[in-house]
């Protein structure tokens, strides 16, 4: 080894053991880790360590072989390959054209050679945009490794790490080293699956115990990952991945048991089982009753794909806005980067970071630290809400056409200024009609979004009933509803919200509503079913009157339909609930729900 790559190395061990000091000082409880079972019940127990609901904000780093084609003619980067070996895609055509039909994938690692590649400006980037973790690839569905791995022997080469070949270089030790030099937590993204090893075409139980649970061991043991975002777990359930035996490991002996957090992508267990619910470009719209992470990149893929054009980069205001709804909800958001072959983040993505690190200097205080929004599930037409005891963050997207409603808010609001104004200047506050409104200044400092603050004593106590509207009608939005258990997920189509992933039949949906002009109304359910998964069976239930209902294929769960479930009567003004309840198996598969409508009867 040449004399630099040792003194890199042993700058770099210098590094990683002062890391190691600081977590320990800062993450480690006062008595040793919970001994877990294998099981759920016991891992599902574990608290979530406090700094991940604190960070709010992290960074991914999506980077491999893949990123020297750096094409897709849409989707993700990073699925290169699968997509090459699809007979007449766009994406085999380019591979054929530019690198030739007998051109193997495996040969990119030589071309990703990282040259240009500095891990200390990368994570001067990263600690200017306001991050506070780092979540970079390991591995992607690949294999290829950016760690000088022993399990990387795959088709076609032994020698599939960054480490051997390419950059031959540690890229995920020296960009944790520099990450963690800036207070930045590194994490690691790891996949369960290789498209193309031997063993996982072959035997994969043997793939599961000889490649996969050594390999994850291995790079947990060396890098210690602040956060773990499991991946490519969908081709089999968490029992044949042994999924709560490496947990249990993971929580109980890795030397990051204290302060490790994972998401919920142990093998098929989305949304039901993980320290953290993961999102994927989900319009950071889920629900706060279990930590979660909107993740996306600032385009549309997680791999540079040089294919895309400025249109495709969202701008500053629509990613603080982003940072803004997912943080309302109670979620953090983990906001990717994809660099390329030779090393660099796309300048268009610095830009990015850069500006929303400039807005959360002055603004970090509504988000690092926050609860959810207490209006949730209400939407706020003026833009989101973010919580602290005491005082309520009001971030408004854009100039409001006047003054802004606080719906249901029972506590006084006692001062209200603009955060970041060192005299509090006040801004007006009266309650009309039962309602808080506030009235923001003539001239809003932030172009993108303006914070204002709502000093209140003790905790929000907000009343989220739905009331009837001037004609009558009552509309119950998936976005103001009550989710019941673990699988409903609140997600977005075209902009507008709805409930999917809504797996098990225990899980419930209601809402609370107020009638002043009680009477006959017709009741509408606006849901979505792909082909395949008709036939789910449900109940909608309310004020002592049931509804049967059975799903039909609308085309896609992106596709809603309205469909008529009968006429209902209501005799009494007052407090209403209404519950949509699933069909025990086999009845219940999914639906797509996007709103119930109640509209007066007319004959």
């Amino acid at each position: 080894m040449r004399k630099a790559g040792l003194e890199r190395l042993g700058a770099l061990a210098g590094v990683l053991a002062a890391g190691l000091l600081a977590r320990a000082a800062a993450a480690a409880p006062p008595e040793g880790p919970l001994k877990l079972q294998p099981t759920w019940e016991s891992i599902d127990r574990r608290p979530i360590p406090a700094w991940f609901n604190e960070a709010k904000f992290g960074i991914f780093v999506v980077w491999g072989p893949y990123s020297v084609p750096a094409w897709v003619d849409r989707g993700y980067a990073e699925w290169y390959w699968h997509r090459s070996q699809q007979a007449g895609s766009a994406v085999q055509k380019f591979h054929q054209r530019v690198y030739g039909k007998d051109f193997p994938y495996e040969r990119f690692a030589e071309r990703f050679t990282a040259e240009l590649w500095d891990p200390n400006a990368w994570a001067d980037v990263f600690a200017r945009s306001g991050a506070k973790y780092v979540v970079t690839t390991a591995n992607y569905h690949d294999g290829f490794c950016l760690w000088p791995s022993p399990y990387s022997k795959t088709r076609g080469t032994d020698k599939w790490n960054a480490a051997v070949t390419g950059p031959k270089r540690d890229l995920l030790g020296e960009l944790s080293a520099a990450c963690e030099k800036r207070g930045l937590k590194p994490g690691i993204y790891y996949s369960l699956y290789e498209w193309y090893h031997p063993l996982w075409l072959s035997d994969r139980p043997r793939y599961v115990a000889e490649h996969l649970h050594p390999q994850f061991k291995d790079v947990v043991t060396k890098y210690k990952p602040w956060f773990i975002f499991l991946d490519g777990e969908w081709e089999q359930d968490y029992t044949k991945w042994r999924s709560l035996e490496l947990a249990a490991w993971l929580y109980n002996e890795s030397p990051c048991r204290r302060y490790v957090v994972t998401n919920d992508r142990w093998g098929k267990t989305r949304g039901r089982h993980g320290d953290v619910y993961e999102s994927e470009y989900g319009g950071g719209r889920m629900a706060p009753t279990h930590p979660w992470q909107e993740d996306r990149g600032i385009g549309r893929s997680y791999g540079y794909n040089r294919n895309e054009g400025i249109d495709a980069y969202d701008s500053e205001f629509e990613l603080l806005k982003m940072l803004s709804r997912v943080c309302g909800n109670g979620g953090n958001l983990l906001l990717d980067v994809g660099p390329t072959a030779d090393g660099r983040i796309p300048v268009i993505m610095q830009d990015r970071l850069v500006r929303i690190g400039k807005w959360l200097k002055g603004n970090g205080e509504a988000i690092y630290g926050s609860r959810a929004s207490p209006f949730w599930p209400r939407t706020l037409p003026w833009g989101a809400c973010t919580s602290k005891p005491g005082r309520l963050f009001l971030h408004l997207w854009g100039r409001p056409a006047g003054p802004i409603a606080l719906p249901g808010l029972k506590n006084p609001v006692r001062a209200a200024y603009v955060l970041g104004d060192a005299a509090k200047t006040p801004l007006a506050v009266r309650v009309e009609g039962g309602r808080t409104i506030l009235t923001p200044p003539p001239c809003l400092p932030d172009e993108a979004i303006t914070v204002l603050v709502a000093e209140i004593d003790g905790e929000p106590v907000v009343d989220l009933t739905i009331r009837q509207a001037a004609d009558g009608s009552v509309e119950l939005p998936a976005d103001a509803a009550q989710l019941h258990g673990r699988s409903p997920r609140l997600e977005a189509y075209d902009g507008e919200p709805s409930i999917g992933h809504w797996q098990d039949p225990k899980d419930v949906v209601s809402w609370e509503f107020e009638l002043d002009r009680p009477g006959e109304f017709d009741v509408t359910i606006a849901c979505s079913c792909a082909p395949g998964a008709a036939g789910s069976e449900f109940t909608v239930s309310v004020g002592g009157r049931e509804f049967q209902g059975k799903t039909a294929s609308t085309g896609g769960w992106d596709r809603f339909v309205d469909v008529p479930l009968g006429r209902l009567r209501i005799d009494r003004a007052g407090k209403h609930t209404l519950r949509l309840q699933p069909k025990a198996p086999p009845a219940w598969k999914s639906l797509g729900l996007r709103r119930v409508t109640m509209k007066p009867a007319h004959e």
